[in-house]
């Protein structure tokens, strides 16, 4: 039972996931599609640049709050299931919700990344793992969040700042809870995160980056 119930978090969580806000707004509202626009990319910041504030702060906030309620409804579907992993025979030596919270997470980032309804071409997964930091560890979603605000507002590069709070992740997870294993599946965001932006970092060499301060411009 407590394996169909994983099966069943992971698959509710990508589905989740793959409902981009980005995509929705722009195709309900706008008759159109951001990802023909600027960098592609269906997220927070390409909002920004082509339709303004008002359109991504609706996105950012449909794109983290799909993550809360992931977890929350992973809660619940574990709350209610017979039997747990100790259980079965395996060892956790961290606290059972930190990990559900992690696993729901990285299948609905994994899912606005690769979106299924919309031809697995979605965001870069940084408001919606930035929402489930904040279920995971508010401490260490403010101070990612800090981290975020010196770096864009000293650089002008959002990617820049994306970058390095998915960096330092694994890094904070590690020192605030001394678990290897949550350690490994924050690495694991990392890696998702920064090989997402992995356009961006070439650009960021080549110095031929878009920053936040850049008109609004076609692609």
């Amino acid at each position: 039972m407590i394996y169909l119930s994983y099966i069943g978090i992971a698959l509710f969580s990508y589905l989740l996931g793959s409902l981009n806000f980005g995509v929705i707004l722009s195709n309900k509202l706008k008759k159109d599609d951001i990802r023909n626009y600027g960098s592609g990319n269906a997220g927070t910041t390409n909002m920004l640049r082509k339709y303004g504030k008002g359109y991504a702060f609706l996105t950012i906030m449909g794109d983290m709050l799909k993550v809360v309620a992931a977890i929350v409804i992973a809660l619940k579907i574990i709350e209610y299931t017979p039997a747990t992993l100790n259980e079965l025979g395996i060892n956790v030596n961290f606290d059972r919700n930190m990990f559900i919270k992690s696993f729901a997470g990285f299948f609905c980032v994994l899912g606005h990344i690769f979106p299924c309804f919309f031809k697995f071409k979605g965001g870069k997964g940084v408001a919606t793992a930035g929402g489930m930091v904040f279920v995971v560890d508010w401490r260490i979603a403010l101070i990612l969040l800090a981290v975020f605000i010196v770096v864009v507002a000293v650089s002008k590069y959002v990617s820049l700042g994306s970058i390095i709070m998915a960096v330092l992740y694994p890094v904070l997870m590690f020192a605030f809870h001394r678990s290897i294993a949550l350690t490994i599946i924050a690495a694991v965001f990392t890696l998702i995160v920064v090989t997402a932006h992995r356009s961006n970092i070439k650009k960021l060499i080549n110095h031929t980056e878009s920053k936040i301060t850049d008109k609004k411009r076609k692609k």
